[in-house]
């Protein structure tokens, strides 16, 4: 018979955990937020010194114990909570980490929404209590940790399998909705970070046997496929930057020159097609196709007059948007083959009427009952779901992209309003943290006073954008500046990029392809500000730097504890 010890119940609970976190980190916040309260009890428990509790128990009688019992227990919880967070204060990096957090408390002293900073300190909890399980608890050997990641890639492979089901047999207006229960953007970074670690088995890791290997290259193949499957453009950037980041790396680690110069030439060439490929698509976008005004015909087949509007110049694919317009055959043609009123709303609360006259233009038809009649099932129902141009219905859409982009630019530089346009919405964003910063760039508006801040900014600048759309910053660091200020910020910058350098981890594929991956995305998100979000970034921080040992190439400080009270002995796991 087996005999399992104290210790090792708590260390098969703590796995359990981490195994839970990392399988509902693409599925639910809720089941992650239960995987962090059994790291939780976890940890508490294995702290709780039981031997002593036991020796209390022999020598007291019977009723003096059940007395006693709930104050001695509480006070070696207590001690064993104590001595926990002594090891933290004593692990550096991972209180350095974990500092983040301090300047939230800092930030209560300037705000005056109390209900919602309470809020969001609790959502930023995770920054606290990862780096405290994962540094004060004995680090997985090499072989263990690295067993944690394919358990993470088979749960991205499920979640993908289902949501692919989703959007193949359920109705989305946008399809990026398909992941309901995390934000498509987490998902995004979730599966980028999915993909370099298949990169790192197959590539890295020599040991794996060639079959496997395969099946890691078929995954990878498939996660690229999802990434543009959902249009998620978010992911894709994030992942083609980050091998721009990483290619140049390799290539000035190789011994070889002249596969360093090969490589070199070959970056080169796909970025100079690339950059042509694109200057291609802007040039087709503001190509205007000639229009004889002495020629426009002025009845439709079915004897109907055109309404030509000659003094607006806007185009789409080209094809000038206000020619041959007949109102009554469009709303009369339409209502026929939709059920979505032409007078009403499409799925994406844009009117129909307008939706109908954009997507005709741009397959170059006129606007008339001919037109509507010549569209097939589908474009009906890509009109109905909000799509504008019968570009935006193909998968594979980077002509489509930069389309939605240029609009959204012209759109904004001539009228100033930024609905609608995600990128041209940041723009607004960035704009009216700026406007925050100007007037308190020393201290911050404070923890909780974020919305209340940039409600009134949005007055102050009389921005155009949708009431519904007048979001904070969509960048971290300018979220920070605004929220603590110029030292606030300096703080955060420090406290993410010097535990790495502490650790030497700046070297370690796993943190470094994580790194990027959560820079890259607080460029363009409030990343922490959100539970998944905070949660993806605290976990995988304090996952690759505190879960495995420190780096044999330089020794640590001496103020480093020993970890979980076992120094640094390494166990077999898993």
């Amino acid at each position: 018979m087996v005999k399992i010890t104290f210790s090792q119940l708590c260390r098969f609970f703590y796995i359990l955990g981490l195994m839970g976190i990392l399988a509902m980190l693409p599925f639910s916040k809720i089941v992650v937020s239960i995987g962090q309260m059994v790291l939780a009890g976890t940890w508490i428990v294995e702290r709780f010194d039981y031997k002593s509790w036991m020796a209390y128990y022999r020598s007291r009688k019977f009723y003096r114990f059940v007395l006693g019992m709930i104050p001695y227990s509480l006070f070696l919880m207590f001690r064993g909570i104590y001595r926990g967070f002594s090891d933290f204060v004593r692990h550096r990096p991972a209180l350095i980490f974990s500092s983040i957090l301090v300047f939230h408390l800092i930030g209560l002293f300037f705000t005056y929404d109390y209900d919602y900073a309470l809020k969001d300190l609790r959502t930023k909890l995770p920054l606290l209590l990862f780096p405290l399980f994962l540094s004060t608890s004995a680090p997985f050997g090499k072989r263990a940790f690295q067993r944690f990641l394919p358990f993470f890639v088979l749960a991205l492979l499920v979640a993908t399998i289902i949501n692919t089901w989703k959007a193949t047999h359920l109705q989305f207006v946008d399809i990026r909705e398909i992941a309901r229960s995390v934000s498509h953007i987490i998902f995004g970074l979730l599966l980028t970070l999915g993909i370099f670690l298949l990169g790192f088995f197959t590539f890295k890791r020599a040991e794996i046997p060639a079959w496997a290997k395969g099946i890691c290259l078929l995954v990878l193949a498939w996660f690229l496929f999802y990434l543009v499957f959902t249009k998620s453009m978010t992911g894709l950037l994030v992942l083609i930057i980050t091998l721009m980041i990483l290619i140049p790396v390799v290539i000035f680690r190789m011994k070889n020159r002249w596969l360093k110069v090969a490589l070199t030439l070959a970056i080169m060439a796909v970025t100079a097609a690339a950059g042509i490929y694109l200057k291609t698509i802007v040039n087709d976008y503001y190509q205007v196709k000639p229009v004889d005004y002495r020629t426009l015909e002025q009845v439709t087949s079915r004897g109907n007059r055109y309404v030509h509007n000659v003094f607006n110049y806007q185009t789409e694919n080209g094809n000038r948007l206000w020619l041959y317009v007949q109102w009554d055959e469009l709303r009369e043609s339409w209502n026929r083959r939709s059920r979505i009123r032409f007078d009403s709303l499409d799925l994406k609360r844009q009117p129909v009427a307008f939706t109908v006259v954009r997507f005709l233009t741009s397959k170059g038809y006129r606007k008339d009952a001919d037109a509507v009649e010549r569209l097939t099932p589908d474009e009906i129902t890509a009109i109905e779901k909000g799509e504008a141009n019968y570009i935006f219905m193909k998968e594979f859409r980077i002509r489509g992209w930069v389309y939605e982009f240029l609009l959204g630019y012209d759109n904004y530089r001539q009228t100033g309003n930024a609905t609608g346009s995600s990128m041209m919405q940041r723009l607004e964003y960035w704009k009216a943290s700026v406007g925050i910063i100007e007037r308190n760039w020393l201290t911050g508006v404070g923890t909780g006073d974020m919305n209340i801040a940039f409600e009134q900014q949005y007055i102050l600048m009389h921005s155009k954008l949708a009431p519904d759309q007048r979001w904070r910053s969509h960048n971290q660091f300018l979220s920070i500046f605004v929220g603590f200020g110029i030292f606030g910020l300096a703080w955060f910058l420090f406290a993410i990029f010097y535990p790495p350098l502490l650790l030497r981890r700046y070297n370690d594929y796993l943190f470094l392809v994580f790194f990027i991956i959560a820079l890259l995305s607080m460029m363009t998100e409030d990343t922490i500000e959100s539970q998944m979000g905070v949660t993806f970034f605290a976990f995988f921080y304090s996952f690759f730097l505190f879960a495995r040992p420190p780096s044999p190439l330089r020794p640590l400080s001496p103020t480093l504890p020993p970890l979980g009270g076992r120094g640094l002995k390494l166990v077999r796991e898993i």
